[in-house]
């Protein structure tokens, strides 16, 4: 999807601590924007090293990065980073708003994108099982494929390949009060179907 020029690539360790090496061939890339996925500890690092650099090039990446559980340890240098999901706390749609504020009654505490997806998982199921039984495999499949519940993501289907038909939205980092969280900016795929779907032979 993306059309534009690569500045350059570079590839980490896992486990990698230190990234001024990486950090100082982005700076001297002539890039317009950084986009990267470490897992865990991983990003967080990086993003500490990256805000401490001077580096004053945008950085982004996905969602799952720039988790609710994340924020916390990245702290202010998350600040600002736009990052893509198929699911943030401020959708508003009815189903969502009820998870949000569940969740945030039972943990006091912002829900995660995990758990967002666990929510869905577990209605879906749900779902299925108020339709048939486990005992007769295809029923249950076919209840599974027609997802008849209502998702926090919103509009929400299953593909020809058993992936999700779902909108994917730009988030940026902020901070409401004390609270580092993610809002929605912008909407950038609508009923979006995975790239391979039509090479899937199921």
């Amino acid at each position: 999807y993306y059309k534009g020029e690569l500045a350059g690539e570079a590839y980490t360790q896992i486990g990698q601590a230190d990234y001024a090496a990486e950090i100082a061939q982005i700076r001297d890339s002539g890039a317009d924007s950084v986009f990267f996925f470490l897992p865990g500890g991983m990003g967080i690092s990086f993003m500490k090293q990256y805000a401490q650099s001077g580096v004053n090039i945008p950085v982004m990446g996905p969602g799952f990065s720039f988790d609710q559980d994340i924020l916390p340890a990245v702290g202010d240098a998350a600040l600002g980073v736009k990052n893509s999901a198929s699911w943030s706390r401020d959708l508003d749609n009815e189903a969502n708003k009820q998870f949000v504020e569940a969740f945030k009654a039972e943990y006091n505490r912002l829900p995660s994108i995990y758990a967002a997806q666990s929510w869905d998982t577990a209605n879906l199921i749900l779902s299925a099982l108020s339709k048939a039984s486990v005992k007769d495999k295809d029923a249950f499949r076919a209840a599974l494929k027609a997802a008849d519940f209502k998702s926090v993501r919103g509009e929400f289907t299953f593909n020809t390949n058993n992936h999700p038909v779902q909108n994917i939205y730009v988030r940026e980092v902020v901070k409401e009060g004390d609270v580092l969280t993610n809002k929605i900016i912008a909407t950038a795929f609508e009923h979006h179907k995975d790239a391979y779907a039509d090479q899937c032979k199921m």
